[in-house]
């Protein structure tokens, strides 16, 4: 599926001979009549796609000037703090500086977007023109990026019953997980990813992020000791989800454990959990 962009530009930057007024003064944005300012070429732009899109996922950020200069000249781009979207997470900038060049009017910089990090629908990156000689209109672009494929989510999809396998450790079986009653993404396994051992009451604790649904966990002591297993000499086994991600268009999760004691560490040992 191709990626659609759609660039939708204020009437006040469209390429023509479009008149506007600016103070009581008039100017048209290809000369500007003696004024010299400059601006973001447009005020919004949107990317839709969606994960097995190949193409490249980038945008052209372009600022303009109304007068060319002898001289290159620089300007800085502020990633605004009401963005929705993180920059290094959601999208990047090749520059967070634009350079119109000599005799030039228009500069631009290139934001590529991280279509696999886009979890949200949709996300916001605004840019601002971080200088004095930009208007106010045209200091802020807006980038919405837009996953079409996302499947609608609610954090009750995170728990229930679930179906376990473990290639590691050839087993599988059922778990419940529920819900921390003061927050919803900190999930209890109630039911032993093994069968063959008694485990303590305690339940094993996976925090899944709501921003990226990755998984992570603290050490989580299942076992006081093996002494059924003749290992006495071993206390204290816990288990930790080290990594892995809740994919809530298929409803499974995907999770690294480490198996560990006082004394060893064991594994690590990869499950998958799906309804």
């Amino acid at each position: 599926m191709k990626k659609n962009i759609l660039l939708i530009c204020s009437l006040i930057f469209a390429f023509g001979q479009t008149s506007c007024v600016n103070e009581g003064m008039e100017f048209d944005t290809n000369g500007g009549k003696g004024l010299d300012f400059v601006h973001f070429v447009g005020s919004q732009l949107t990317i839709s796609t969606v994960l097995d899109d190949v193409s490249a996922h980038t945008v052209s950020i372009r600022v303009s000037s109304t007068e060319k200069s002898a001289q290159a000249r620089s300007y800085s781009i502020q990633v605004a703090p009401s963005s929705t979207a993180i920059e290094g997470t959601h999208f990047n900038l090749s520059s967070k500086s634009v350079t119109i060049p000599a005799n030039e009017y228009i500069g631009s910089v290139t934001l590529t977007v991280v279509i696999g990090n886009l979890i949200k629908n949709p996300l916001n990156a605004v840019l601002t023109l971080d200088s004095d000689e930009a208007i106010s209109y045209g200091k802020t672009m807006t980038v919405t990026m837009n996953r079409t494929d996302l499947c609608e989510f609610f954090p009750s999809m995170l728990v229930g019953s679930f179906n376990y396998v473990s290639d590691d450790w050839d087993e599988e079986g059922m778990a419940m997980l529920e819900a921390d009653p003061e927050d919803p993404y900190k999930i209890h396994i109630l039911h032993p990813l093994s069968e063959d051992i008694t485990w303590n009451e305690n339940p094993l604790v996976i925090n899944v992020d709501p921003e990226t649904f990755s998984i992570s966990g603290p050490k989580c002591v299942v076992i006081d000791n093996l002494a059924e297993w003749g290992m006495a000499a071993y206390t204290n086994y816990y288990l930790q989800a080290e990594e892995g991600e809740f994919d809530f268009c298929t409803g499974s999760y995907t999770i690294t454990f480490i198996l560990g004691c006082d004394q060893a560490v064991f594994g690590p040992y990869h499950y998958v959990l799906s309804r």
